[in-house]
């Protein structure tokens, strides 16, 4: 969410000041641009120069890191200073760095200079912008001592706009980034994954004209295969601009005029080769106005629900999916090897579809999906211990919402928006949720609705899955645990579904089991992969007697941290993994492998 600058509020034995920064209100920030790749940038990842301020201190008067002094006379003294600090590598957490790093749940302040040729700039009526591929949690951002801003939630894009703040020759960027888990954060202070903090994706410098193409929605309209009911969207100081799109290959060539909100609605038919997991077809897009032009590889496909049906372009739809951490060797996953890997695991599985689960994940990930043929449920960390009722929460909801989906909407492998996992009915939940899924479907008619809800009720053999928030939404998602967290009531084969008039994915089920730990496959022998390889097996014979069921998603691909997990056989991971963190595969991993084999026959 990207707000005006706030100050932290340090608990009562760090507190250094009750003084907030002095500098003048930040400007406003601009909604981040879209297709970065196509956009003239220039990236500053790499080394940065980083100093370790646990307590937040910095933040204040007495510190003062976001002045960014330094000193130039003997009697000046500042008791902070980077030009002898370490650095760290942009874009990477900062936990596993540094040894000393590992659990610091605290801020670490980022520098980082470079050089601008502001002369030019100006004369060629270019602007400039800083755009964040994500900051976790928290993230305040000043250049040249200034404020820009200030951003939350750590894993949706940011920017800020610096063509009137740069200066010529040398200009100093600092970033102050907190992780500290918050009771009113998204997620909240409980969660079942590794906190990685920092600068965790790509930050770059983009220059647009003085009005630019700021993003666009071209995708098939959700009761057509032919036809792309959509917009591009203009901004700067002359948004009556003429539009025109074309996709060279099907002959099209639209053209329209941007109105004074520099919205230019646009309306065409072409004979798609329809994208989809078999035939993942792009189409090179261009998008330009008089003074830009952008091109992006996208495809074109329908997702729809009919009943309990799932449908892509028009055809019944199962998913085989698995679910995924954006991890990879211990560490948050950043580089678009790290995505490439963590997709061809899924692809050998026999997966076509992905659930990233908990959090929206590097857009190098999606648009590597779009060309590999995986499906995707994108969802935002909305997760057990929401405080739906607090203060400014509606707002954070929204915000994260929007940025997912701006960012998003174009990749044909998202096929459902995920609000919301594992979250407990009430009043203040069902309200926001319910405004959650009206604001998806404003943003993006041409894609699903989804939530992952806690497992099914039994009533005798009959399971029953009963929510408020199921009537605002397109497929329900099921989290079951039966034979691990909750024992089965009945045999698999003896257990029968109520059915509610849509589609139902089972969103996660998994067991733990440790890669080499063997054994009896009795749940008195846990943490063996017999036991977890059993696991599955009975969960299919469930599956089988489903009829509406529409897609399973094992939890989960593979093994990643969680400090939560303190069993000796976890040593600080979910051991749940079809692989262990290594890579390894588990019996569990043959038995969906099998499974997948036989039902896409």
């Amino acid at each position: 969410m990207l707000a005006a600058a706030q100050g932290y509020a340090p608990r009562p034995q760090e507190r250094v000041s009750d003084a907030r920064i002095s500098t003048p209100d930040a400007e406003p920030a601009s909604a981040p641009l879209t297709n970065l790749p196509g956009r003239k940038r220039r990236s500053l990842n790499g080394k940065w120069q980083a100093l370790v301020d646990g307590y937040a201190a910095g933040m204040g008067d007495w510190k003062a890191v976001w002045k960014d002094r330094t000193a130039t006379g003997k009697s000046q003294f500042f008791e902070y200073g980077f030009d002898d600090s370490v650095t760290l590598d942009v874009p990477g957490d900062f936990n596993t760095q540094r040894p000393e790093l590992t659990w610091l749940e605290g801020s670490v302040w980022y520098r980082k200079a470079f050089e601008h040729d502001a002369a030019a700039a100006a004369r060629e009526e270019r602007r400039l912008f800083v755009h964040f591929g994500a900051a976790n949690y928290r993230a305040d951002v000043f250049l040249n001592g200034e404020k820009l801003g200030s951003h939350e939630g750590g894993f949706t894009p940011f920017q800020f706009e610096l063509t009137e703040r740069v200066k010529p020759g040398e200009n100093r960027l600092l970033v102050h980034v907190n992780n500290e888990r918050r009771k009113d954060g998204i997620p909240a202070q409980g969660f079942d994954w590794f906190n990685y903090g920092g600068l965790t994706r790509d930050v770059a410098l983009i220059e647009t004209p003085k009005t630019y193409i700021q993003d666009y929605s071209l995708q098939l309209a959700p009761d057509s295969l032919r036809r792309v009911d959509g917009w591009v969207q203009l901004a700067g100081t002359a948004p009556r601009q003429p539009v025109r799109v074309r996709i060279r290959e099907l002959g099209v060539d639209v053209r329209a005029q941007a109105g004074a909100d520099g919205r230019a609605p646009l309306h065409f038919e072409a004979s798609f080769a329809l994208w989809s997991p078999a035939q993942p077809k792009l189409y090179r897009v261009e998008v330009s106005t008089p003074e830009e032009s952008l091109q992006e590889d996208i495809g074109f496909r329908s997702i729809a629900v009919h009943g309990d049906e799932l449908l892509l372009n028009g055809k019944p739809l199962f998913l085989r999916g698995v679910n995924v951490h954006e991890e990879i060797d211990g560490r948050r996953a950043h580089s678009e090897a790290d995505a490439q890997r963590m997709l061809e695991q899924a692809k050998q599985m026999g997966a076509n579809f992905v659930r990233l689960a908990h959090y929206p994940y590097n857009e190098h990930l999606l648009r590597l999906a779009d060309r590999l043929g995986l499906l995707l449920w994108e969802e935002i960390p909305v997760y057990q211990g929401i405080d739906f009722a607090a203060a400014g929460m509606q707002g954070k909801l929204e915000a994260m919402l929007a940025e997912m989906i701006g960012r998003d909407r174009n990749r044909a492998s998202v096929i459902v928006w995920g609000i919301a996992n594992e979250t407990t009915p009430g009043p203040a939940r069902n309200a926001a949720l319910t405004a959650l899924a009206q604001q998806a479907r404003r943003l993006d008619p041409a894609r699903l609705i989804s939530a992952a809800f806690y497992g099914p009720g039994f009533h005798g053999r009959a399971l029953t899955v009963a929510d408020p928030l199921i009537a605002s939404l397109d497929v329900v998602g099921i989290n079951e645990y039966f034979g691990w967290y909750t024992p089965w009531p009945v045999e698999p084969e003896q257990a029968e579904w109520k059915p509610f008039g849509k589609p139902l994915l089972i969103t996660e089920f998994g067991a733990e089991a440790r890669y080499g730990h063997h054994g009896a496959n009795d749940v008195a022998n846990a943490w063996n992969e017999e036991f977890q390889a059993e696991f599955y097996r009975k969960q299919l014979r469930m599956f089988a007697r489903i009829p509406f069921l529409r897609g399973t998603a094992p939890w989960v691909m593979t093994d990643f941290r969680s400090p939560v997990r303190m069993h000796p056989l976890q040593s600080g991971y979910n051991r749940k993994g079809l692989l262990s963190e290594r890579g390894e595969r588990k019996l569990a991993w043959q038995v969906i492998h099998d499974y997948y084999l036989e039902v896409a026959r």
